[in-house]
């Protein structure tokens, strides 16, 4: 029987998950009060209502909330960032709004923040989906390895939760069916 000498963990993929706490509940109806008076920001999407790269400066509450997300980034990251750039804005989902699989271009990490999920449970959609960036990793899946080429990772929205992944995971969200709207924070850092 061989002797094993080593076992590299080579490319993973951090994900990390954070739940914020003391978030001003003024941002929500900040956020549904822009949404109703200033034009979605085109991001390639169809569907919702997106604001501009700002929302970090809108308000104190809005900056708090962003040095919260820059704090979690450089928190997940495994070694010391000595700053970085972080660049915010709201989403609003109302019934049957989604986005198609994307990636985030010029930043090195990227997530989201549901202020208020909404409806939230497997019912109600608008999942996060997280695609596994190991191209061939379900070609062949057996006893060996039965949980280690899942295809996607779904992720099931929560108010006060924050998600940071590398900018360059494929990620998409799944039509959201609630009449309740739901109000993430998406943001790129780098």
């Amino acid at each position: 029987m061989p002797t094993k000498s080593e076992t590299l963990l080579l490319f993973p993929t951090r994900v990390t998950r954070f739940e914020l706490v003391g978030v001003a509940p003024e941002i929500v109806p900040l956020v549904l009060e822009r949404s109703r008076t200033q034009p979605s920001v085109a991001r390639g999407e169809r569907t919702g209502w997106q604001s501009g790269n700002d929302l970090f400066s809108w308000s104190a509450d809005t900056h708090a909330l962003g040095k919260q997300i820059a704090d979690a980034v450089m928190a997940a990251h495994d070694r010391p960032l000595e700053e970085i750039a972080l660049f915010g804005w709201a989403n609003v989902f109302n019934r049957g709004v989604f986005f198609n699989p994307h990636l985030h271009s010029d930043a090195a990490w990227s997530g989201v923040y549901y202020l208020d999920a909404g409806d939230s449970g497997h019912a109600a959609g608008g999942t996060l989906m997280l695609r596994d960036p190991r191209a061939g990793a379900g070609m062949v899946i057996g006893d060996a390895n039965q949980h280690d080429s899942a295809t996607c990772f779904e992720i099931t929205p929560r108010s006060g939760e924050l998600w940071v992944f590398p900018a360059w995971l494929l990620h998409w969200v799944t039509p959201y069916q609630s009449d309740l709207p739901r109000i993430s924070i998406s943001f790129n850092a780098r």
